[in-house]
């Protein structure tokens, strides 16, 4: 693959309203405190980790992260390709609207491709298209985005992902009995008892070039349905080992090249196992440094492949990122200690999806101030 570089980037989640105030979030190693709600299955607390109440609608919210990543004096956009990749779609819309009504009408319902539309008519891009393939959505994006630009398609590609909080969601989960009874978000912990949601928008501008300040270069990545099983992935681990090696093939770069794994970590039971086992096909017991960020963003859904990596980048841009507290219990060889890495470093992140659908991306970041990686 063309590398394409990530030229501007956003981020509005639960560690603070911009990129850079999440990233130093981050590496004060407090994570977020959540708020409570019942989930009515077992009428019992769990708790939900939101972004800074605004008082925005999701439109409001979604205008001010473009012109965040665009920038005060953005370039036209008639050459730009909008991609929208959610699994909150607008649910949480229509569940206030429902409960001003109290009611529902079939009439009141919308789709992604006309919130979609909309942004692409008020902001001027060539074109726009959704993605919705649960936690890979985001990843996905970026993926296609870069393809379309190498095909010649279009000059740059702007990719937004979103995960609203919504009744739909927290009940949902609870019922399926994912979310953590205890509030503990620990991945891989031989106790884990699952994750806590989270609220995201994020956004990043797509481009051969690379901008003022570059972010990361995209080298490569990979993504494919498991179709062993309609919701899960295969807990052997070999369809994730066989993702991840074809990333690292289409970014030309061998598993021992990577300085990082920034692994998927839903702290679920079958997810965690089918990861490790994955991460241990790739790599035997010799891992190169492992980074969790469910723990601090919550689970993001549609979002966090690009929730996730953003935040990552730029915390390896001001420092080192935080200790994993049980490291010593957990499944896979996490570091006690703050790890300090290179801003250019190169990462493999993973994001392995409700329904078996797994991506990995293959990223290589860039120092602060510099106009291009290496």
């Amino acid at each position: 693959m063309t590398p394409v570089f990530l030229q501007r980037a956003a981020l509005h989640c639960a560690l603070g309203d911009d990129l850079l105030s999440a990233a130093q979030a981050l590496q004060s190693a407090q994570p977020p405190k959540g708020e409570a709600f019942v989930l009515h299955e077992v009428d019992e607390p769990r708790t939900y980790l939101y972004a800074a109440k605004t008082g925005e609608n999701l439109s409001e919210r979604l205008d001010r992260l473009l012109g965040e990543t665009l920038g005060a004096n953005p370039q036209a956009l008639d050459d730009c390709l909008l991609i929208i990749a959610s699994t909150s779609l607008d649910i949480s819309e229509l569940e206030a609207m429902t409960s001003q009504q109290q009611g529902f009408r079939p009439e009141d319902s919308t789709s992604l491709d006309l919130l979609a539309n909309q942004l692409r008519q008020r902001w001027g891009f060539a074109a726009a298209f959704t993605l919705n393939t649960a936690c890979t959505s985001a990843a996905n994006g970026l993926l296609y985005g870069a393809r379309l630009i190498n095909a010649g398609q279009y000059a740059r590609a702007l990719v937004l992902s979103f995960e609203t909080p919504s009744a739909i969601a927290m009940q949902g989960f609870g019922a399926l009995m994912l979310t953590s009874p205890s509030g503990q978000y620990r991945p891989f912990h031989p106790e884990r008892d699952g994750l806590l949601l989270g609220e995201a928008y994020a956004a990043v501008l797509l481009s051969r070039e690379p901008g003022d300040t570059p972010l990361a270069r995209l080298l490569g990545g990979f993504s494919a349905c498991d179709t062993s099983s309609l919701t899960t992935t295969r807990e052997d681990g070999s369809h994730i080992h066989w993702v991840m090696q074809q990333a690292l093939r289409s970014a030309g770069c061998s598993a021992e090249q990577i300085d990082l794994v920034k692994l998927h970590g839903t702290a679920t039971s079958a997810n965690d196992e089918a990861e490790s086992n994955g991460m241990r096909l790739l790599y035997g017991e010799q891992m190169p440094a492992l980074s969790l960020l469910k723990p601090w963003l919550g689970h993001t859904l549609g979002a966090c492949g690009l929730s996730e990596s953003l935040l990552l980048l730029k915390a390896l841009q001001l420092g080192p990122l935080p200790a994993v507290s049980y490291a010593s219990e957990a499944l896979l060889p996490f570091s006690a200690e703050p790890q300090t890495l290179a801003a250019d470093s190169l990462l493999l992140t993973n994001f392995f999806g409700f329904g078996g659908n797994n991506a990995s991306l293959v990223l290589q970041g860039c120092t602060a101030g510099e106009t291009a990686c290496q």
